[in-house]
């Protein structure tokens, strides 16, 4: 136990010494920004957790978020500071939390410093201003604990993720089937115990606010239109550009033009069969889990019907596992542009956001290939590391090992 603990401290400290100046900028660049690009959002979570605080406890709960999103959402009133400034300072510890603390990724030398270069690049202006910071440090922890086998710890932080903001949940299907490759054994007690929690959650929202349950946020999603920084945002920008129009609708500028429906198809056609050509990889190739994850993450972002910039959030942790990719930086990059420089587009240039609509198609379009690139390559080398350990048993030599990262399955 102690020389755990020792082990711990030695990599945190590790971690300090080579990204310290990259931790403080981050860190202290994403506060200050915090408080002066659209604390908006900030000012919709008071609101919730005054409500919910309101006699009688918690009849009221967001209507986007699960319910357990309050557990967050009330800290900062405890602050002696206003919200925003304690909600901010919430944030950063959660941002510092994950730059330092997470486990199990010692093979990754440098995950750190690209870590903190990501999220300057793309986030620096949300990234303590907004909540996917929580739940996406309980997804890398998940993940973290997935790759070195402790599953039990990987459901329970995934399933802790998923209560606060659904995305984690899409990563039990990578780890069921990682589980069953490396054990020979589908965990379908683990996956029933799962369940439990959230059934139980579920019953107390229904029981104590009858309007809120764990699939509001699904609720919310199907009855929202299309952000314009989305992909759906894009195809409608593709379809007709000189036949849109912009709207402000649940909490998102969204982007209004021809075949609305047909997209929206299209785009959820492209999620099920993405997601399900991903596991079936998952399944067929032996990809390392952080792989699946870090794919699954992406078709999902990109398919939703908003992108918002603090999206880039779930994905970041996990571009940080490989070397510096010129494609990611690219997108990040644009995701700034984006927001908030070309949000300012309707009131400084005139109506319309139609520079901020094309680049972040733009955006998307780079982010796509970037991510297809980077998936396609991890299969090609796979089969070749696969193809060598053949030739090698028939000829009696023994191939070269994989990477550390690429035997965890």
């Amino acid at each position: 136990m102690l020389a755990r603990l020792q082990s711990r401290r030695s990599r945190v400290a590790d971690r300090w010494r080579a990204a310290s100046f990259l931790i403080l900028a981050l860190v202290g660049l994403g506060i200050s920004l915090s408080f002066i690009v659209s604390p908006g959002d900030t000012a919709f979570y008071q609101r919730y957790a005054r409500e919910a605080l309101a006699s009688p406890f918690f009849h009221s709960l967001p209507k986007e978020y699960p319910a357990a999103a309050l557990a967050i959402f009330v800290v900062p009133l405890a602050f002696p500071v206003p919200y925003f400034v304690g909600f901010a300072l919430l944030a950063g510890a959660c941002g510092l939390v994950m730059t330092l603390c997470s486990d199990g990724l010692p093979e990754f030398p440098g995950w750190s410093r690209r870590l903190c270069i990501y999220l300057l690049l793309g986030v620096g202006s949300v990234a303590f201003g907004r909540y996917d910071i929580f739940p996406a440090l309980t997804a890398l922890l998940a993940v973290d604990g997935a790759r070195r086998g402790k599953w039990g710890r990987a459901w329970a932080w995934a399933v802790l993720g998923g209560l606060l903001k659904l995305f984690p949940f899409l990563l039990l299907p990578g780890f069921l089937i990682a589980e069953r490759r490396r054990t020979g054994k589908w965990a379908l007690q683990r996956l029933l115990i799962a369940i439990i929690p959230v059934a139980v959650i579920s019953a107390a929202e229904l029981a104590v606010a009858p309007s809120g349950s764990l699939i509001s946020p699904l609720r919310f999603e199907v009855h929202r239109g299309f952000e314009l920084s989305s992909l759906a945002g894009t195809l409608t920008f593709l379809a007709g550009p000189s036949h849109l129009h912009w709207v402000l609708a649940f909490g998102a500028i969204e982007v209004l033009g021809r075949a609305s429906l047909a997209i929206g198809v299209f785009v959820g056609l492209v999620a099920v069969a993405g997601l399900g050509a991903v596991w079936l990889l998952a399944w067929r190739r032996r990809l390392p889990v952080e792989v699946v994850s870090l794919a699954v993450f992406s078709v999902a972002v990109l398919t939703d019907k908003a992108f918002a910039p603090q999206y880039l959030i779930w994905l970041i942790p996990f571009w940080a596992y490989w070397p510096l990719r010129r494609g990611w930086m690219l997108a990040a990059v644009l995701t700034t542009a984006v927001y908030p420089f070309l949000y300012l587009e309707a009131s400084a240039w005139g109506p319309g956001y139609y520079l901020a609509t094309a680049t972040a198609a733009v955006r998307n379009v780079v982010l796509i290939v970037a991510t297809v690139g980077w998936f396609v390559g991890h299969l090609r080398e796979k089969r070749e590391v696969q193809v060598d350990v053949v030739e090698g048993a028939f000829s009696g030599d023994f191939a070269a090992p994989e990477p550390a990262h690429a035997l965890v399955n």
